[in-house]
């Protein structure tokens, strides 16, 4: 029974040993590693895709009409802060803001004849704080390169600061604040062994909408586009997908 505790601990233990006759038990790590840090503080600048979903219109008492609904994308500004809590685990917190593109509606009927407008989409900022985990690197180590790899997982809020349109209510010009879910994958390497890194990552908000605010806009809008026929939108989706893709230079210390 001892022999064969010894004869198992042996093979597990073997692995490790032809590791360290290959790099050495007291060889130092890669100086390219990512080391952990306290804290770290990233201003970035990146880019919101585009994004379009469907509604479906009824236009007074007439046809039913589909909706194509294109919200166009935008460069963006934001600063990430980060601060370890134990192990590969941090808490983190972003602000970002992208400015107001346009947007296109589409209407078409039944037979396929299109209509529509484009107007000035808002312009929206993101909020987000939540949990951040890094990735193990592999053992051994023998990438030519040496990026760390981080997974975000944040509750976040999203602002749409729409523009302000002449002689429309509230429920076109206001803004609308909606909670959201950040899932974001970051990939950082060393600059210098002065605590300066290079960035960068792609997250997605997933924003919880209110619908019951787009349908009184889009039907306000729709009933200024097709004459003062009043127009009622049924919104068949719930969540709306922000994707943003970032760089930017972090300072860890």
């Amino acid at each position: 029974m001892r022999f064969g505790v010894l004869v198992l601990a042996g093979a597990l233990a073997l692995p490790a040993v032809a590791a360290a006759q290959v790099t050495g038990v007291d060889a130092p790590p890669s100086p390219d590693l990512v080391p952990p840090a306290r804290y770290t503080v990233t201003p970035w600048v990146g880019y919101r895709l585009p994004t379009g979903y469907n509604d479906v219109a009824a236009v007074g008492n007439a046809a039913t009409l589909s909706v194509r609904t294109s919200r166009g994308g935008n460069v963006a500004v934001g600063l990430t802060g980060e601060a370890r809590v134990y192990g590969p685990v941090n808490a983190v917190a972003a602000i970002g803001y992208s400015p107001a593109d346009q947007d296109q509606v589409v209407f078409t009927d039944a037979e396929g004849n299109t209509d529509g407008y484009i107007l000035e989409g808002p312009a929206v900022t993101f909020l987000k704080a939540g949990v951040q985990y890094r990735l193990p690197d592999p053992i051994p180590d023998n990438r030519r390169y040496h990026p760390a790899a981080f997974v975000t997982v944040a509750p976040a809020v999203v602002w749409s600061n729409y523009p302000e349109l002449s002689g429309f209510s509230d429920n076109v010009n206001s803004t609308s604040r909606e909670f959201a879910l950040n899932l974001g994958v970051d990939a950082v390497t060393m600059l210098n062994s002065r605590g300066v890194a290079l960035s960068f990552a792609v997250e997605d908000y997933i924003t919880f909408l209110d619908r019951d605010r787009i349908r009184l806009r889009e039907g306000e809008l729709g009933t200024d586009f097709f004459e003062g026929e009043d127009t009622s939108f049924n919104v068949d989706y719930s969540t709306s997908n922000i994707l943003l893709l970032r760089a930017g230079v972090s300072w860890r210390f």
